[in-house]
């Protein structure tokens, strides 16, 4: 019996009468140039419906089985017609560090779909946090910053492209313009842009932004107070001044912002932050429970 090229298996996953299955696609792991040359032909021919079932599957075994590598197909992938193949294959990029990578990324903030841009600026966010601990070279730092800040301040953009550039930008704690624009963006109407600017504010760690998390700790909408929680979180010791109004948090009926509370806490430690989280570890909430546990083993894991 002759066996059947790569290339004749690839398109079996688009002929068969069944969609593929997990074990089908291990066909398209570590591929080498010559092999996604092959499979990207045979890809084009393959319909939406089939194309989007796989691309799921892809991004659900690249988390589950880091042995297997998908980023060749992913990387492919970027260039696909389909938006929403676009974007999977943009969040199954996930551990690709590489500054042709980020070059990519910024190139899709101007891709025609609004989801595809949005998608690119939070992959974008991991180079930012690079950037601020030193692990970019200096060029490609200034190409980032350009570009988040051009997207940031681009009011042609979509809102929910404006606001993931806004986050992204927090990581730039030394740019005047970067945090200027997060003021702008907590100076909004919009809530969704108030709240990227407080999620950036605490990405930025500097202390001028302490009055404004300190006030949205207390705001009447959860995503807010969720928002200030992490931020709080971000600080590490130096937002134990905020612990009063971050602990009747961890009550909260929204388990979302009870959560980010709880979490929070394990990152700005000290005597009261344990003695709540170990309270905590007790309760007959199984979620709030096992993240109290989560948080306190960080705090021991910090006292190494």
């Amino acid at each position: 019996m002759i066996k059947p090229t790569f290339a004749e298996r690839v398109a079996q996953l688009e002929t068969s009468d069944k969609a593929p299955t997990r074990l089908d696609l291990k066909l398209l792991a570590n591929l080498g140039p010559e092999s996604v040359y092959i499979f990207w032909e045979q890809w084009r021919t393959f319909s939406l419906e089939r194309r989007r079932h796989i691309m799921r599957l892809l991004a659900e075994m690249a988390e589950e089985q880091i042995q297997l590598d998908y980023r060749p197909v992913f990387r492919a992938c970027l260039a696909d017609q389909d938006p929403e193949i676009r974007v999977l294959a943009i969040e199954g990029l996930w551990e690709d560090d590489h500054e042709q990578m980020m070059d990519r990324l910024i190139q899709m903030i101007h891709d025609p779909a609004g989801e595809v841009r949005a998608a690119a600026l939070l992959s974008l966010a991991r180079f930012a946090y690079r950037a601020e601990i030193g692990e970019l070279a200096a060029s490609a730092c200034e190409r980032l910053h350009a570009a988040l800040l051009a997207a940031a301040n681009d009011e042609a953009q979509p809102l929910e492209v404006r606001r993931r550039a806004i986050e992204a930008l927090g990581y730039f704690a030394t740019s005047h313009a970067a945090q200027d624009a997060i003021g702008r963006a907590y100076s909004a109407d919009d809530i969704l842009m108030r709240e990227s600017a407080v999620l950036a504010m605490g990405r930025s760690m500097l202390p001028t932004w302490m009055p404004y998390i300190k006030r949205e700790l207390q705001s009447p909408s959860p995503a807010l107070r969720y928002e200030a929680a992490r931020a709080v979180g971000e600080f590490g010791e130096d937002g134990r001044d905020l612990l009063p109004l971050l602990l009747p948090l961890v009550e909260e009926e929204d388990t979302e912002v009870a959560l980010a509370a709880i979490w929070a806490l394990g990152q700005v430690g000290g005597p009261d932050a344990r003695r709540i989280l170990q309270r905590l570890s007790r309760s007959r909430d199984e979620t709030r429970a096992q993240a109290a546990q989560d948080a306190l083993a960080e705090l021991d894991f910090d006292t190494l």
